[in-house]
């Protein structure tokens, strides 16, 4: 296994800033990671911020590989690691302080924050009396000083937090959620028989679990590389045991061998074998929940998110 050693370095560099700085920052410790393969409210306001900082992103919560690549400019223009994903270091360089009176891209990411607990908002970039009102209840709610403004401290809290009423679910959750169902089994070696532990279907959802990046199979066409697995298909693979009551043994997610060009390798599919109903009734079940790619194999079924 590749030793994460940038990642790691890096998440400690951004505590010591902070504690440095005082209270006055928002602690890196709850900033979430968001990165290619994700979609939901939290790429909405990732979005939003690009284009108030300069770099016009379509805001279609999709992370795509334009979102990707916006990211990574604007790392490179504020002396950042320009790996194309938003975590501790780019989060508080991305932010900007809205208040009563901020119009823009901006004020609808603080809407659209927002709108992750529930406030109901209209995302239209005028940040008025309602969003004043909704973001010093959720201060007064989170234990910060309620006065309306959307600043790092705020921010920090929003984009940490899980969310309520519709606010989605981290990756990192949704990997905790698939370990632990009892309806999901997740296989410990590779269907091939060739050892890299590493990059079994267990250890993807573990280091997802953990916060960081599943691995790719050594022996694979990619050779061994650290991908994040998308929430989309996280969410389709989880939803697939709590709203249908499927069970079923996820064989392989980002590892394993297959061809070049394969979803596994981007994080965004998964196969499943031993299913508790027909392959037919899976595939339908993940084309349902999202899937653009759900294919009937014989002896299993592959499913994937883009």
């Amino acid at each position: 296994m590749r030793t994460r050693f940038p990642a790691v370095i890096a998440a400690v560099l951004a505590a010591m800033v902070a504690v440095l700085l005082g209270p006055g920052t928002a602690s890196a410790a709850t900033w979430p990671v968001i990165a290619n393969g994700d979609s939901g409210p939290q790429v909405t306001t990732v979005q939003h911020l690009l284009s108030h900082r300069g770099y016009a992103t379509t805001a279609d919560g999709r992370f795509g590989p334009a979102t990707e690549a916006k990211v990574s400019s604007f790392q490179s223009a504020n002396g950042l690691t320009a790996d194309g994903s938003v975590g501790p270091l780019t989060w508080p360089k991305l932010v900007v302080t809205v208040q009563s009176g901020s119009s823009g891209s901006a004020a609808r990411a603080a809407q659209t924050q927002l709108n992750r607990y529930g406030y109901g908002l209209a995302v239209d970039g005028a940040f008025g009396a309602a969003s004043t009102n909704a973001a010093k209840d959720f201060q007064s709610k989170h234990g910060l000083t309620a006065d309306g403004i959307v600043g790092p401290n705020t921010w920090n809290a929003l984009v940490g937090g899980s969310g309520s009423g519709g606010g989605g679910t981290s990756r990192a959750q949704l990997a905790a959620s698939i370990d632990a169902n009892s309806r999901i089994s997740l296989l410990t070696y590779h269907v091939s028989g060739v050892v890299d532990n590493d990059s079994t279907a267990q250890a993807n959802i573990t280091d997802t679990k953990n916060g960081t990046t599943a691995e790719t199979s050594n022996y694979s066409d990619v050779g061994e590389r650290e991908v994040w697995l998308s929430t989309a298909m996280l969410n389709g693979m989880l939803k697939l045991a709590t709203e249908r009551g499927y069970t079923f043994l996820v064989t392989e997610i980002a590892g394993g061998d297959h061809s070049s060009t394969s979803n596994h390798y981007k994080g965004i599919a998964f196969d499943a074998d031993n299913m508790s109903v027909s392959n037919a009734t899976f595939v339908s079940a993940c084309r349902a929940y999202g899937a653009t790619e759900a294919l009937d194999e014989g002896n299993h079924v592959h499913c994937a998110w883009e």
